[in-house]
This record gives C-alpha cells, sequence and structure tokens, in this order.
C-alpha cells in the first residue's frame, strides 16, 4: 500500500478494533460478574405403585422394563389366578428375571388378596391416591 494508509489488510484501522476489543472485554466481565438465578426447588420424586391384579395394561406398560409382551403374560396370569403376593407374580409371569424384578419392586403392591373365582376388575387409569405416592 504506497502512501502509508492507516488502513489494515481486512479494512479495519486501529480505532474500530480497539472499540470491539473493549466492548467484548467488558461484556466478558459482566458476563462473569452476572449472579446465576436462584434454582427453583426440585420436583416431587414421585413414584407410580400399582396393583397387578387390577392395573389396566395401559398403565403396566408405564412400569420400567415392561413391554407389551411381559404385559400381555402378566394379563394372562392374573386373568386365571390373581396375584396374592409379588413372590407369586415372580414365579409365575414368565419372562420376569431378578433384574426386571429388582426395577418393578417399588412400583408394584398387592392390595388385598383377591378370592379364586372372584373376576377382577380394572382400576381407571387416572384414579391415584395419595399412599401410592412416595413422600
Amino acid at each position: 500500500m504506497p502512501g502509508g494508509s492507516s488502513r489494515s489488510v481486512r479494512g479495519w484501522n486501529v480505532l474500530p478494533r480497539r472499540i470491539l476489543a473493549g466492548f467484548g472485554f467488558v461484556l466478558a466481565l459482566w458476563l462473569v460478574t452476572i449472579k446465576a438465578r436462584p434454582e427453583s426447588p426440585p420436583l416431587a420424586n414421585l413414584t407410580l405403585v400399582v396393583d397387578p391384579n387390577t392395573a389396566p395394561a395401559t398403565t403396566l406398560m408405564a412400569l420400567p422394563r415392561l413391554g407389551p409382551a411381559l404385559v400381555g403374560r402378566i394379563v394372562e396370569e392374573r386373568e386365571r389366578t390373581p396375584f396374592v403376593s409379588l413372590d407369586d407374580f415372580n414365579s409365575r409371569v414368565r419372562g420376569i428375571g431378578p433384574i426386571t424384578m429388582t426395577s418393578l419392586r417399588r412400583h408394584l403392591r398387592i392390595d388385598q388378596p383377591i378370592k379364586a373365582g372372584e373376576p377382577v376388575k380394572a382400576s381407571p387409569v387416572g384414579e391415584m391416591s395419595p399412599e401410592n405416592l412416595d413422600p
């Protein structure tokens, strides 16, 4: 560049570059000094607890490690004879191994032993009671 031009190679002279650098520095300082917003309280840790004798198939599908095949087997078994305990549930439903039962144990509860031959009524999906929720 003949004649000693004050422009740099990219077309910016020294003053705009210094202004932009200063603005970036001030912005960086401001971002560092901003106080973080106070955290909102954590959401309640709710656990779905159902009776495998009365829970609808759609509710059982919401439980961990249960897919359509296992839910179908659960429904078949409870229609034959209602479950009397979680150990009975574990032993009668084919395909539920120790890992699956460990995952399910906190979600299942046998409310009342149902007598053999008594029809099993599925409870409504939206029905929840306070004793079904973990504190």
